[in-house]
């Protein structure tokens, strides 16, 4: 991360009195930022500048032609009224967008080119002090906890004063029991902490660790480690789960009021209520402030507690949530509510507010003023709201929109159309008699509308069959559209029936690998690339067979802005898929097949014939007396025993006695087989000699080939013998 010197990164300034002449509320600041936005750091947002400041806000975004900038100011115009006016000749405003493809994503996040309080200029001090940034785990969800649970958890950077430095993301490691790790991708939060949801590892425990992308380092700062102090959570089996049933989902709470906390107890999945705690339930309520530590309270029998919220001048939110033991069951939270604390009791409800509006569209949205429940705090706002001399105000970026009694269906919408992109800052202010209660000032952006212009058709031409995905793309070209990155999409396909090409969509995952993903029935695209709004949409295509794209081929565009949904766009799809032939398609595994299967022919004449017995041997004299005195002689070890290339092993009885591989003229011949060991054939004559009457009897099967038994006594001519097996 970019350093910067230190006289223009920390800015705790020397403000010099405001003379008679300084210009009230002409208040603004513009200076470098790093990041791609909407997640960025600036220069004018660091805690030394924004302590200075009680309605800091980004405005705008401005370039003097050579990089860009970010301009804040207090919640009003000055930005552009001021600053802008003055330097019209130099100074221009832009889009974050616009930067992003110019100038990339350092722009000198610790540069302050101008800053301006109350129209005078605010001097830095020369000598930064000291500091260590750290990064935290600030939150996790209260437990107890069981596999698969959902948990919320909440990191951040801050320095060694608790001052929140914003940071361009960040990421949570999770660690089982087993050592496993898996890491999820953080959000930047409003208010610059990062937060993500995840589900609970099967395992019975796991630590959670929060690394956070690291602010800009100015001179003298350090960044404490790389990742946070880990977190550790034990993961149990639950047995039940409690729902925090009072106070209900965005009441108001008043501070320094007593206020009954109630649980109900519910089934293991926090479907079907328990009627009666089972006996040894212990129960406890977590009380989250917003800006405090966690309070702990534990309930009674009935599963109810009282709390006494803390003094809140401004409306702070409280999440509440319950959960606790029986014996060695635990009984997890079913949730948390959310409500709101105030001195006063007044809440808002902003869920109804847009966070992006449109340059000539109609921009609204409505606060709901929240009150306490029936009882003695309803009745003093009540009370205090009938008051004649209570007054609301509806400000719209300095600008006051509403001024009067408040209204009785304690409704106030905001409805502008603006005619220029920028940041724009509702808020609501009621003046009492007890002083002023402020909602949180809602920021909005407001963006130039989408203008969506696509090519007509994509056309993949000519495609040889089998061709690699990465071969046959087109690229749908975004860059004529207006605001295109801004938006989120839907891609799909229609008309393929009967087509066996597939369009796809092919792109770099999170882990820089090539990935493609298909567009039936559809894809949703996040956004796109401000620096390259194209996307690679390739064809997938049979290995072997041909085919013509239909005439009903067609991509739908579809932006999933609301507002935008009616400039769906409809893309021709056109491409021609050359067959191959037999050999050509199947023949990357056809040549290697019959190369196999050759090369198994081979072996196989080798290995297949057969072999004389080890034991196999012959014994031969030229008379019946000289058998006795004869040797045994071994066949294996007779010259020429060895079998051929697909001829069993075979030996020529000469009529000499000589036995040898040479068959020609021989007066038998003795051939190997697989199961009867050895057999015997020729032209003979052969015969054999009776045991019993010692007669010599021919051989009639020798043609056939003869097996010979291993006491029998043979006689081919003047030659006797006997096979030993």
């Amino acid at each position: 991360m970019l350093r910067v010197l230190a006289a223009l990164f920390a800015l705790v300034p020397l403000l010099w009195a405001v003379p008679a002449g300084a210009q009230a509320g002409v208040t603004y600041c513009v200076g470098g930022y790093e990041g791609t936005p909407p997640n960025f750091v600036a220069a004018c947002d660091q805690p030394a500048v924004r302590a200075l400041h009680a309605q800091w806000h980004f405005h705008a975004w401005l370039t003097n032609g050579q990089d860009c900038f970010a301009c804040y100011d207090e919640n009003d115009n000055t930005c552009i009224t001021t600053f802008l006016a003055r330097n019209r000749d130099t100074w221009q405003r832009t889009n974050e967008y616009e930067c992003a493809r110019l100038y990339g994503e350092r722009h000198s996040a610790g540069l302050v080119m101008e800053h301006v309080i109350n129209g005078e200029h605010v001097t830095p001090s020369a000598v930064p002090p000291r500091m260590q940034l750290e990064a935290r785990v600030e939150r996790i969800s209260p437990g107890p906890y069981t596999a698969g649970d959902k948990v919320t958890v909440v990191g951040a950077v801050r320095d060694e004063a608790g001052a929140l430095r914003r940071i361009l993301g960040g990421t949570f490691r999770v660690t089982d029991a087993s050592g496993q790790r898996t890491e999820h991708k953080g959000t930047v939060q409003p208010d610059g902490t990062v937060s993500a949801g995840f589900s609970l590892p099967p395992s019975d425990s796991v630590r959670i660790e929060f690394l956070p992308e690291a602010p800009p380092l100015g001179e003298n700062e350090t960044l404490r480690a790389a990742a946070s102090e880990a977190q550790k959570l034990k993961v149990e089996v639950c047995g039940f789960r409690a729902r925090v049933v009072q106070p209900t989902e965005h009441e108001a709470l008043v501070a320094g009021q007593s206020t009954a906390l109630l649980a109900r107890l519910f089934d293991a999945a926090g479907q079907v209520p328990v009627v009666s705690p089972p006996a040894g339930l212990s129960l406890e309520f977590t009380v989250q402030v917003e800006g405090e530590k966690p309070r702990v309270l534990r309930a009674d029998s009935a599963l109810a507690a009282t709390w006494i919220p803390p003094a809140s001048p401004k409306p702070r939110e409280v999440r509440l949530s319950a959960g606790g033991r029986v014996g060695e069951r635990v009984v997890c939270p079913a949730g948390e509510v959310s409500a709101t604390v105030s001195d006063l009791g007044l809440g808002f409800d902003t869920s109804e507010l847009p966070r992006t509006c449109y340059i000539g569209l109609p921009c609204q949205g409505t606060v709901r003023l929240l009150r306490p429940e029936p009882g003695t705090g309803r009745q003093q706002v009540d009370a205090l709201l009938a008051d004649p001399q209570v007054e609301a105000r509806m400000v719209d970026t300095g600008e006051e929109r509403y001024r009067g009694p408040p209204r009785a269906d304690d409704r106030y919408t905001f409805s502008a159309t603006y005619g220029e992109p920028g940041n724009v800052s509702w808020s609501i202010v009621f003046q009492t008699p007890k002083g002023p209660v402020a909602m949180p000032a809602h920021e909005v952006r407001v963006r130039p509308p989408l203008k969506l212009e696509l090519p007509a058709e994509l056309d993949f031409g000519t495609v040889a069959a089998g061709t690699s995905v990465t071969k046959a793309c087109q690229k749908l070209d975004f860059s004529g559209s207006q605001s295109a990155e801004e938006h989120r999409w839907e891609l799909r396909t229609e008309g393929l029936g009967g087509c066996q090409s597939r369009p796809v969509l092919h792109f770099l995952n999170a882990l820089g690998q090539a990935d493609a993903r298909g567009l039936e029935p559809s894809l949703g695209i996040e956004a796109l690339d401000p620096k390259d709004r194209r996307l690679d949409i390739c064809l997938e295509v049979p290995r072997c067979a041909g085919e013509v794209s239909p005439d009903s081929a067609v991509l739908r565009v579809v932006p999933l802005t609301p507002e935008f949904k009616a400039q769906e766009k409809t893309v021709r799809l056109r491409w021609k898929v050359e067959g191959r032939g037999f050999l050509g398609c199947h023949g990357a595994w056809v040549w290697p097949t019959l190369a196999l299967l050759g090369f198994g022919v081979v072996i196989a004449g080798f290995t297949q014939p057969a072999r004389f017995p080890p034991g196999a041997a012959l014994r031969v004299a030229g008379s019946e007396r000289g058998m006795r005195q004869s040797a045994a002689i071994l066949l294996q070890a007779c010259p020429g025993s060895s079998p051929g290339f697909y001829r069993d092993a075979r030996l020529g009885l000469h009529g000499d006695g000589e036995v040898n591989g040479r068959t020609r003229n021989a007066v038998l011949i003795l051939r190997a087989t697989r199961g009867a060991g050895v057999v015997l054939t020729g032209l003979g004559p052969l015969e054999q000699q009776d045991r019993r009457t010692l007669k010599w009897e021919p051989v009639a099967d020798l043609a056939q080939g003869h097996v010979p038994s291993p006491s029998v006594l043979y006689r081919a001519g003047g030659t006797y013998f006997k096979v030993e097996l």
